[in-house]
């Protein structure tokens, strides 16, 4: 079973590699990190500071060895996969011990194995911690069998995944002080002594000196106060809130919504057995509350890194809880007095085989619900982000992608945006796009200088990770961006552009100047923002190919918004096939910097999915605009629009068959 979970989903992390569907600026992050430390540096570019300075992941140290034998970015996500899936032996040994031979202890991998949360971690980019979650598993599982060397040979593993291992760690030499085992003193001062080392390590020697204030994740918390103390102080003042923010967000619907199916996801595929071992499944309320008290809905999730500490507890608390409802203590007896196979009675077989095939249909049950690969998206308020297979679109845009890193070489300092990144994270100079368009760095409000030896600018300006960093000030720092390197525009496909140092403008996406209009038309939005009609510069296209074609536009009214135009292919039935999202103006000219009251004319070559049918398509627009994180659709007085829901036709296009 190991082997096959670590074999699947290392194809499916090599399936997101190949197509380009890893969107974050994680795994770049730490294949830099540790290409870094095989050439002698710990500075990463794409973060812009020393790597040991934004988290303490010195685990990285012992994983370089491994990455030296193959040097890819995939190497880091099978690593990641087989870690997770190893996680199975002490969950396996632990159900033996506490529940005897038989099938039940192979339950209890099967079921860990089949978590749905175990394997949205394996999917979601590549981060330290989930490296150790194996390793917390190992370590209750030796405290259990009393084998206090190897406890905290693998607490001390665990703690180097990540500067906030220390909460549940510390939280389980709490649970190991609460209990009634003997040498329970000694685990817990153990256990809280590495706990405490791991806090002056990160807290005391790596961040004070390695971060001048590159990244400040307090402001996760920026809810409850603006400063540490001010945090503490908030959670003091509102203690109330503070404990119902384990279940709920008061005033805040979508976030209760959230965190309700957070504790649905995690519980059912077990049963809702770990309820029965409270004590253990308190480990895990400390790593809940650093979660669930940030701002960040991500977090409030099981499609991220971020269960990577609260699955091992959760699984050990589901092998205890059957303990307990199975077994029977004898009177004036303590717990385990032999440490070993248990010496306490059990209680009927029946029973825990009974459960255990209730906890599988359970899990099975989950996985088509929710789970990360025959997930039907059942009792999902939101899905996981990044998509583990490629749509049509994906795989028309992976030989546009491929093309223009072909183009990109050997260059050195690139600007990437989020799906390249990972290809380039070796070089020494390879940055991050979204730090441009946002105009600061990575989490904190330190202002990210524009670069002045950039030899290429690759990235889609619409991808869906980027358009929530652009604001007012974004085309600003582009132009600067452009002007400092010489940048010239030499590819663009869609929204995906191509720009290389000294080289000329060879693609053309944008003009300004009253010109005649093929099929003229007049739309206004928001009483600010004039459509003026479009132009197709071919009548037929290929799957796979891209759609030329021009729009028409003139600022009718001062704005500051950033307008984003829905476009959507309908098939002869009317019927929606594919659809994409485009920044008018590509990030690089919005309407509020448009000259007043003169047409503007932006070029746009759509990417035809892969898998679109021959026939004939009606091409449709929406308008709407950003407001804050979120886009709202633009209002218009034109009646035929507005009984359309607001959807203006652009004409109609043939998809011919390859020949």
């Amino acid at each position: 079973m190991i082997v096959t979970w670590a074999a699947v989903f290392s194809t499916f992390t090599w399936i997101k590699y190949r197509y380009y569907l890893y969107s974050d600026i994680d795994v770049p992050t730490f294949v830099q990190a540790v290409d870094g430390l095989l050439h002698g540096t710990m500075f990463s570019s794409i973060r812009g500071m020393n790597w040991l300075g934004d988290h303490s992941s010195l685990i990285l140290f012992l994983i370089a060895p491994l990455y030296a034998v193959a040097r890819h970015p995939v190497t880091l996500t099978i690593i990641q996969s087989t870690a997770l899936a190893l996680g199975a032996i002490p969950v396996f040994a632990l159900a033996r011990r506490e529940l005897g031979g038989g099938l039940l202890p192979l339950g209890f991998a099967a079921l860990y194995l089949l978590y749905p949360a175990l394997g949205y971690t394996a999917l979601y980019e590549f981060h330290p911690e989930v490296l150790c979650t194996s390793a917390a598993l190992a370590a209750f599982a030796c405290y259990r069998a009393d084998r206090f060397g190897p406890t905290l040979v693998f607490a001390t593993l665990a703690l180097l995944g990540k500067e906030d291992i220390v909460l549940p760690i510390g939280a389980f030499a709490c649970c190991t002080l609460l209990g009634r085992r003997p040498g329970r003193l000694r685990y817990a001062a153990a256990l809280g002594g590495l706990a405490l080392v791991s806090l002056v390590v990160s807290f005391v020697v790596l961040k004070p000196n390695l971060n001048a204030g590159e990244v400040d994740y307090g402001r996760m918390y920026r809810d409850w106060g603006e400063t540490p103390m001010g945090v503490a102080m908030g959670l003091l003042r509102r203690p109330i809130e503070a404990v119902s923010s384990l279940l709920v967000s008061p005033g805040k619907p979508i976030d209760t919504m959230l965190k309700l199916q957070y504790h649905l996801h995690m519980m059912l595929p077990l049963g809702f057995l770990p309820i029965a071992s409270p004590l253990t499944l308190a480990i895990v309320v400390p790593t809940l509350a650093s979660h669930f008290l940030s701002y960040r809905l991500a977090q409030h999730t099981i499609y991220y890194q971020y269960t990577a500490m609260v699955t091992p507890f959760v699984v050990v608390a589901a092998v205890l809880g059957m303990r307990n409802l199975v077994r029977r203590r004898v009177p004036g007896r303590p717990e385990d007095v032999n440490h070993g196979e248990a010496s306490v009675p059990r209680g009927p077989s029946w029973l825990a085989h009974a459960l255990m095939a209730a906890m599988l249909a359970a899990s099975l049950l989950s996985n088509w619900m929710f789970g990360p690969l025959v997930g039907h998206h059942r009792w999902q308020f939101v899905g996981a982000e990044e998509a583990i297979t490629p749509s049509g679109k994906e795989r028309a845009l992976t030989r546009y992608r491929d093309s223009m890193m072909a183009a990109v070489g050997q260059r050195d300092s690139v600007l990437a945006g989020f799906e390249f990144l990972s290809r380039l994270a070796s070089r020494r100079h390879t940055r991050s796009f979204h730090n441009i368009v946002g105009g600061t760095r990575t989490f904190s409000r330190r202002p990210y200088p524009v670069p002045d030896d950039v030899t290429a600018l690759i990235a889609d300006v619409s991808h869906v990770r980027i358009r929530s960093y652009a604001n007012r000030t974004t085309d600003d720092r582009l132009h600067e961006l452009v002007r400092r390197n010489r940048l010239g525009l030499v590819g663009a496909a869609g929204d995906l552009l191509l720009f290389l140092r000294d080289a000329p403008d060879s693609v053309r996406i944008w003009e300004v100047g009253e010109a005649p209009v093929a099929n003229p038309d007049r739309v206004v939005f928001d009483r600010q923002l004039a459509y003026l009609g479009d132009e197709y510069l071919a009548s037929t296209v290929e799957p796979g190919g891209l759609f030329p074609i021009r729009t028409s536009w003139r600022k009718v009214a001062p704005t500051d918004s950033l307008y984003i135009v829905h476009l959507i292919a309908f098939d002869s039935r009317r019927a929606w096939a594919f659809s994409t999202m485009h920044y008018i103006g590509y990030m690089f000219h919005p309407a509020g910097e448009w000259p007043d009251t003169t047409m503007v004319t932006e070029a746009w070559r759509m990417v035809v999915p892969d898998d679109a049918k021959p026939g004939t398509y009606m091409l449709g627009m929406r308008v709407g605009r950003r407001v804050g994180m979120d886009q709202v659709l633009c209002q218009t007085d034109h009646a035929r629009v507005r009984a359309q829901n607001n959807l203006v036709e652009l004409g109609r296009f043939t998809i011919v068959p390859r020949p």
